[in-house]
C-alpha cells in the first residue's frame, strides 16, 4: 500500500517534468507562478533562470555557454538536479519510483491485477496533479 501511495504523490512530480519541459504549458503552470514570485522576491536561485527550462539549461556551463566547460565539477553529470528545475523534479520523480519498487507488496494474488491497479492510480494521479498545476 505505501508503494501506491508513492506512485500517486511522485506523479505529482511527473506531471512536473512534463509541464516545465514543455514552454507553453510552463507559461501557464503554477511552476511560472512560483517562479515569477521567487524573481519578484530577488530569490533569482528559484527564479524562472532555474525552472523555466527554455533558459535553465544554461545553468549548468560556466558563462551559460557550453563551450565554456562545465560550471562546477558534475554540473553537467551527476550534479545537474541543483542546476535547473526540470532535473529536480525529474530525481524527486525516480526517487519516489524507486521507493514504490522497493516497497512493493501484493495487493491481489495476481501480478497482472496490481500492474493494472498501479496503472489507474498513476493515471488517475496524473490527471489530478495536471489539472491543479497549470492555470
Amino acid at each position: 500500500m505505501v508503494s501506491l501511495i508513492l506512485i500517486f504523490i511522485g506523479t505529482f512530480w511527473e506531471v512536473s517534468m512534463d509541464i516545465i519541459g514543455m514552454k507553453h504549458n510552463y507559461d501557464q503552470s503554477l511552476w511560472k507562478l512560483l517562479a515569477d514570485y521567487f524573481d519578484r522576491k530577488n530569490i533569482k536561485i528559484f527564479g524562472n533562470q532555474f525552472w523555466d527550462n527554455s533558459i535553465a539549461w544554461k545553468n549548468k556551463w560556466k558563462n551559460h555557454n557550453p563551450l565554456d566547460g562545465e560550471a562546477f565539477f558534475g554540473s553537467s553529470t551527476f550534479f545537474v538536479p541543483v542546476t535547473d528545475g526540470w532535473h529536480l523534479t525529474k530525481l524527486i520523480w525516480l526517487m519516489h519510483i524507486l521507493s514504490a519498487v522497493i516497497l512493493f507488496e501484493r495487493i491481489s494474488n495476481y501480478l497482472i491485477i496490481d500492474l493494472i491497479i498501479y496503472y489507474i492510480v498513476f493515471g488517475i494521479g496524473h490527471e489530478v496533479f495536471r489539472y491543479l498545476l497549470l492555470k
